[in-house]
């Protein structure tokens, strides 16, 4: 579960970082623009992210995160996007594609949401 925490934050630090030097030089960037830019340029070249077992949802939450968090920022409810840091409030969103999560991060994931719950 580390490895799909640091994707996902590798994924929005890499976004908050492209959006702020797209942003000083006058461009308007969104997040499907950088979505698209990030699977088609930037992913290839890491082949961690592509890992098997690794959920490749996950860099599109962190994408939809981050245009969550300057929607945020814009209507001002928030203040600008922090650059995420490791082992503080690590998280990530995984997708089970409509299919039951049977294995051993299955498990985890229910002990923790009982935990909580």
């Amino acid at each position: 579960m580390s490895k799909h925490a640091g994707i996902a934050r590798f994924t929005y630090n890499w976004g908050l970082a492209t959006w702020s030097n797209l942003y000083k030089d006058g461009l308007k960037p969104n997040k499907y623009l950088l979505k698209k830019f990030f699977n088609n340029h930037v992913k290839p070249e890491f082949t961690w992210i592509k890992e098997a077992g690794i959920c490749q949802k996950i860099t599109q939450y962190a994408f939809d995160n981050l245009g969550d968090a300057f929607t945020r920022f814009f209507s001002k409810k928030a203040g600008y996007p922090k650059f995420k840091k490791k082992g503080h409030h690590d998280s990530f969103t995984i997708d089970a594609g409509g299919k039951p999560i049977n294995n051993r991060l299955g498990k985890n994931l229910r002990r923790i949401a009982s935990h909580y719950l």
